[in-house]
């Protein structure tokens, strides 16, 4: 028997052996031996370890029994996986990041091909900031490189456990080396922790900061992500001029459905859909609706308005606006209710118009006054011979000194 026949036999009882062990919630020492093994064989063919190759082993351990013909198919399989691999075109990293999100491949498959760990942070970059929030991807890759170049995954680890983690040396360490999202990253894993702890996002309030409030309409959502433990994600596009801007507006359940059943028999369907995938859950998450591919169109948000606000995160004593277009919503509302708004704010921006007109009018009765005319012309070339009137403008220009 070939030395690879013999590594496959040696995995397979490893692997046997870690599955009678795993239960839910316990960690299992011989979990790193087998890792090392499945990134030991797929690097004899030159495969990366991303899931689409270790799936194959994965396959191959659920065989029973194992014997020479299950090996040679496995080897044969191996083997056509990496004549495909290693012949297909070269590409650069950002063609394969760029391929890799319109294919919406998994993180954990796409950071092994560009030549990085599966490190917590590493996924966060290309999942959140790359796939949900639309950072270039020049710049995620930048962040990555720097990471490996100074080996700082274990640093961050550290860091990302402590409560003042801004005032440690580790952290003063990793801005020196040029990384920029780490307060994004450690920000965002304890707002999920958060969420599932209670199963709610924590308000700006009860972070400590206040959002900026912005309404939109018409978004053309074509993506909706997923999943049974954390909120569901938007992703679509919102005229900006003559373009449109990338945008991913996270939100809750209820809120979710709400805009769904706003857009007439398509947004029924698709919140069915949801229910049912969120009742039958698969093994890849978070679960992904393509809508155009599933229901041939994209979902138009015409008949609701968001109040949406960006995340802020603390640099030194402030906190400071998340610059991607990654949005919370706070508020969703009706054309009608929209509308209603739209007058209130209307009407008292023109009394506030009013009311500095007559808060300026004293400043005149005060330079009439000034140049010697008596105090009833004043009063009247100001247009305050009213006394209510004169009042309301002495105090509004109070107010104003």
């Amino acid at each position: 028997m070939d030395q690879l026949k013999l590594k496959l036999q040696e995995y397979y009882q490893r692997y046997q052996q870690l599955d009678r062990k795993v239960k839910p919630g316990n960690e299992v020492d011989g979990n790193d031996d087998v890792l090392d093994m499945e990134n030991d064989i797929l690097s004899q063919f030159g495969l990366p370890t991303s899931r689409r190759f270790v799936q194959i082993l994965h396959d191959f351990v659920q065989h029973r029994p194992v014997n020479d013909q299950l090996l040679d198919y496995v080897s044969r399989k191996l083997r056509s996986a990496a004549r495909k691999y290693l012949l297909a075109p070269v590409m650069s990293d950002i063609d394969l990041l760029q391929g890799a999100r319109e294919q919406k491949r998994s993180p954990y498959d796409v950071l092994p091909e560009l030549g990085y760990p599966a490190h917590e942070y590493a996924i966060f970059l290309i999942g959140e900031l790359y796939y949900r929030r639309n950072i270039p991807a020049t710049e995620v890759l930048d962040e990555l490189k720097q990471m490996q170049h100074h080996d700082s995954w274990n640093d961050l680890n550290i860091l990302s456990k402590m409560n003042n983690y801004t005032s440690n040396e580790l952290y003063t360490k990793l801005k020196k080396q040029g990384l920029r999202f780490v307060d994004d990253y450690i920000q965002n894993s304890r707002r999920q922790e958060t969420s599932r702890l209670v199963n709610k996002r924590p308000t700006p309030s009860e972070e400590g900061y206040k959002p900026n409030y912005r309404t939109i309409t018409k978004i053309q959502v074509e993506d909706i992500i997923f999943d049974e433990n954390t909120s569901p994600s938007l992703f679509g596009k919102i005229k900006s001029g003559r373009s449109y801007n990338r945008i991913t507006i996270s939100l809750e359940y209820s809120e979710l459905n709400q805009i769904l059943m706003s857009c007439d028999d398509l947004g029924v369907e698709i919140s069915n859909h949801i229910k049912k995938r969120l009742a039958n859950p698969t093994p890849d998450k978070p679960m992904v609706i393509d809508l155009k591919a599933e229901f041939g169109d994209v979902l138009k948000l015409d008949n609701c308005y968001l109040e949406v606000y960006k995340p802020q995160h603390r640099e030194g004593n402030k906190w400071v606006e998340d610059k991607d277009n990654f949005y919370f919503v706070d508020k969703i509302l009706t054309k009608k209710e929209f509308e209603k708004r739209a007058k209130e704010e209307e009407v008292k921006h023109k009394i506030q118009e009013c009311l500095e007109l007559i808060g300026g009018s004293y400043v005149y009765y005060q330079r009439l006054r000034r140049l010697g005319i008596t105090d009833e012309e004043a009063k009247l070339r100001a247009g305050l011979s009213d006394e209510l009137l004169f009042k309301l403008s002495y105090f509004l220009n109070k107010v104003k000194e």
